[in-house]
């Protein structure tokens, strides 16, 4: 047999999947199951705007920790709520922006114009930005839902200034309503006065329990497999997800799971299938941002790594990482940045939970304060696999 024929006979093969894309993140399914309590405090919050001439802006707040359905509920109100909109004959656009790599709101505004006027948005500054967008949503008779996800890498005056837009340029112009999405803690350092007062609702998200953990999988598992999933592996399953308190740690296992029965060729998903995938999810850790970091945040990760694999110690001094970090940048052939600058791909790092980092005071150290680097919720080896994979890819050659 030929290679091409080797590899025609692999896509050949029957998958367990029926629709595997349902289990990504990215993924909003058409039935949003134990989120009724927060979907019915939206719509008493937005229905204004199908039912008032004015249309007012409205800001809301969802809070919650990771897993628990912040993104999936607000995309999927704004779904339903664009719907229902273009019935009554109100034209509701919906944007959602993920701060991780929209940093600021220069860029959301930019990203804005140029979607909406086909303009880079150079030589105008926020402010002019935001009433041109203003001026083409009243024009053509348009209303905009803006949701914006990991709010809290956005600067706090940054995010006033969004939920300031009607008091800005007149409740009159500002044909646009915000969701802004946060985990509890992260919200809790930018929260102020002045933010506080500009929100309509703030609504906290609590973790699944053990039969709505049960109820989703089971949903999501009839939309992405063949056959049907065996009760006690879900329960299995729903456990961990309760365990966690994380959902999406949940539909993660489920679609290793399928990989891995597709892989060894295996007609159903197993217990010792679980127990596999679980092993490679980890809860809290979401590797889905190493795609977004930049190349310096990066090889400073992999450098922080490296060092805290190569003194064997739970946690590193931030000079031994940017040691590793100089050399990895010669060997991948990148421009090595300044301490300073490393520092603040640090810092980013941290805001991001990928990192965990605190400055403790040194008695005999020359400055006597040293700042100390740990991993958070995924082992030093294990990520060191997953950066060197992806630099192979990225960097090598």
């Amino acid at each position: 047999m030929s290679d091409e024929e080797k590899f025609r006979a692999q896509f050949g093969k029957r998958s367990c999947f029926r629709l595997a894309s349902s289990l990504d993140l990215s993924f909003i399914p058409s039935k949003l199951f134990c989120r009724d309590e927060v979907i019915n405090s939206l719509i008493y919050s937005f229905r204004r705007i199908l039912e008032e001439s004015e249309q007012p802006a409205i800001n809301c707040l969802l809070l919650g920790r990771g897993g628990v359905g912040k993104t999936a509920t607000a995309k999927y109100f704004g779904r339903n709520f664009r719907n229902i909109a273009l019935e009554k004959n109100v034209n509701v656009f919906i944007e959602y922006y993920d701060a991780i790599n929209f940093r600021s709101k220069s860029k959301i505004i930019r990203e804005l114009l140029g979607k909406y006027t086909h303009g880079s948005g150079r030589g105008f500054s926020d402010d002019e930005a935001i009433k041109i967008i203003l001026s083409k949503l009243i024009k053509d008779k348009g209303y905009m839902l803006l949701i914006l996800d990991e709010v809290h890498l956005l600067n706090p005056d940054d995010i006033l200034a969004f939920l300031n837009i009607a008091e800005t340029f007149g409740h009159q112009n500002a044909k646009l309503s915000i969701i802004l999405i946060s985990r509890i803690n992260d919200w809790m350092r930018i929260e102020n006065e002045k933010i506080l007062s500009r929100l309509n609702e703030k609504i906290k998200l609590n973790p699944y329990n053990f039969d709505e953990a049960m109820q989703i999988l089971k949903y999501r598992s009839e939309i992405a497999f063949n056959e049907d999933i065996d009760e006690d592996i879900l329960e299995m399953i729903s456990q961990i997800v309760v365990d966690h308190q994380n959902m999406r740690h949940g539909i993660e296992i489920l679609r290793k799971s399928g990989l891995f029965a597709d892989k060894e060729g295996l007609e159903e998903i197993t217990a010792d299938i679980i127990r596999e995938a679980s092993n490679e999810v980890y809860p809290t850790f979401r590797g889905e941002i190493i795609d977004q970091l930049k190349d310096q945040e990066l090889i400073a990760l992999l450098g922080i790594v490296r060092s805290l694999i190569r003194n064997n110690e739970p946690f590193t001094l931030v000079d031994d990482a940017f040691e590793e970090y100089s050399s990895l940048c010669v060997n991948y052939s990148l421009t090595s940045h300044v301490k300073m600058s490393f520092r603040k791909y640090v810092r980013k790092l941290n805001q991001l939970k990928i990192i965990s980092s605190k400055t403790v005071r040194i008695e005999e150290a020359e400055r006597g304060r040293h700042l100390e680097i740990t991993l958070l919720d995924i082992p030093a080896p294990k990520l060191l696999e997953l950066l060197e994979d992806l630099f192979n890819k990225k960097f090598s050659n």
